[in-house]
């Protein structure tokens, strides 16, 4: 969990909710300070002794995590921040500094003592207004304990993925569907059985290539038959047993599959974590035995990890056309990278870059060990570019729940976050970002199409997305402030589909 700090980064911003008119009596009581861009106001481990105001510009606060500076809050004018510590009298748990020029006001106990002689009832009305906002911080941050496991709940759709199995209809067992569904889980199981015992018997770790494609097509018949298993299912009931039946059976292979494992497993709580996506861009077979690299090297031949090596392509390339048009009128180019990931198309990007000392780019994440990976692990290669890391619940943003004062954007991007997202959330995130960007900046989001590895993903793997076609898209964003005059793109197997729209 992120530290809370000295600062008013859970619902931070200006004070909406209570009638803080009085504050303008205050502010002249306390010591007027000027920064400059990058002047350090408090440190992690200091003793507290103010509390302070921004009266103009903001401040960033952050933490370090293994050599990763982490943001939590840019806070801009008209906020309090430090009173936690200052009350409390513990150390900062928190960095901030000025994140540009800064007027800030410091309120100490000197401040607060002569605001008492001179003003009680001011005085009374300030320190009831700063407990019911201290108040506020601290219920904000218990609404979210867990931070991710929150995130990762409020993008998926709730469903256990594993309930004890049910005793099968009479009924449906005697059908002549559920006959042909069983023969052929039967016959898959079989021959994955007697292929792994054949090639456990070879003695050279190598898997050679006539196993590989007979595996492939093992794996390829069943993937390719669950639409007919489905279609053959009248009822919902039938539907949910029969999914259920396959799972059960095929389970304890695909588990052998580190992709599938992971999948299905979920370690951070939604598939599509920063580990999961590093797997699929490495694309090296990783599993328990030579069957397990066996099904982890189809699962990485799957339409969606190729679109998903495919994307980030695609958006290495947006990241070059999109800033080489805002860079012919513009000094500078901003970016926000949304569920950011291990972030490899901005650091592609930035290692063919010529001009990356116009780049500065803010890559957003719940998952702080994401941040740290994509400082750390790819962010490795030569750049002048200002990347900065930072902590949030993007599904808080998008409703409003938190704040902060980030400065206008040529381009906020998403690669794997919208295809999880309900349409009232999606279209809420949409417009959060449209109020983010400047004036004929951009909006890149993928969403998954519907495809033909997706009922395996869905039932197999419990890898939910909500499969969107280009359409469905268009009329998504119509109820946008965008609107629906948008352009969709594609990876090469148009299986990721990605919407660019343009703030007017």
């Amino acid at each position: 969990m992120t530290p809370l700090a000295d600062n008013s980064f859970p619902g931070s911003g200006k004070h909406s909710s209570i009638n803080t008119e009085f504050i303008e009596e205050v502010l002249p009581f306390a010591k007027s300070h000027h920064c400059k861009k990058d002047e350090t106001i408090l440190l992690r481990g200091e003793n507290a002794h103010s509390f302070y105001y921004v009266n103009k510009g903001t401040v960033e606060v952050s933490y370090s995590a293994k050599d990763t500076k982490i943001t939590v809050a840019i806070i801009g004018s008209g906020s309090f921040f430090g009173e936690i510590g200052f009350f409390d009298k513990g150390l900062r748990t928190c960095d901030i500094i000025a994140a540009g020029e800064a007027d800030i006001l410091i309120f100490n106990q000197e401040v607060l003592d002569q605001l008492q002689r001179n003003k009680p009832l001011l005085f009374s009305s300030f320190m009831l207004f700063l407990t019911q906002d201290i108040c506020k911080k601290f219920r904000s941050v218990l609404e979210d304990y867990e931070p991710l496991t929150t995130f990762a709940a409020s993008i998926t759709n709730h469903k256990r993925q594993y309930e004890k199995t049910k005793a099968l209809p009479e009924s449906l067992l005697r059908s002549k569907p559920w006959r042909h569904i069983s023969q052929e889980i039967e016959a898959v199981k079989s021959q994955l059985y007697d292929l792994t015992h054949t090639m456990q018997s070879v003695a050279e770790d190598e898997i050679p290539s006539e196993f590989l494609n007979q595996g492939y097509q093992i794996l390829d018949t069943i993937n390719s038959g669950l639409f007919d298993f489905e279609k053959s299912m009248e009822t919902k009931e039938d539907k949910n047993h029969m999914w259920g039946y396959i799972f059960k059976e095929i389970f304890p292979y695909l588990m052998r599959s580190r992709f599938a494992e992971r999948a299905y497993y979920k370690p951070k709580g939604y598939a599509g974590d920063f580990l999961m996506m590093e797997h699929i861009y490495l694309n090296i077979p990783k599993g328990d035995g030579k069957i397990g690299r066996l099904i982890d090297g189809w699962g990485l031949q799957l339409r969606s990890a190729e679109a998903i090596r495919g994307r980030r392509i695609l958006m290495k390339d947006q990241l070059q056309s999109l800033s080489e048009e805002r860079l012919k009128t513009n000094n500078a180019f901003s970016v926000m990278n949304l569920a950011c990931g291990p972030s490899r198309e901005l650091f592609d990007f930035l290692q063919e870059c010529d001009y990356t000392h116009k780049i500065d780019a803010l890559c957003v994440d719940i998952d702080p060990e994401a941040l740290q990976y994509s400082n750390q692990k790819i962010n490795i290669s030569p750049h002048n570019a200002s990347v900065r890391y930072m902590s949030e619940n993007l599904v808080k943003w998008a409703l409003g729940k938190v704040s902060h004062d980030i400065s206008a954007k040529d381009l906020i991007y998403s690669a794997g976050l919208f295809d999880y997202l309900e349409p009232p959330l999606f279209c809420k995130l949409v417009d959060r970002c449209h109020e983010t960007l400047k004036p004929g900046g951009s909006l890149l989001i993928g969403n998954f199409a519907p495809h033909q590895d997706m009922l395996f993903m869905d039932h197999l793997l419990h890898w939910k997305l909500i499969y969107r076609t280009e359409e469905d898209l268009k009329e998504l964003f119509s109820n946008t402030k965008f609107g629906g005059d948008v352009t969709v793109l594609s990876e090469p197997n148009k299986v990721n589909l990605f919407v660019l729209a343009q703030k007017l």
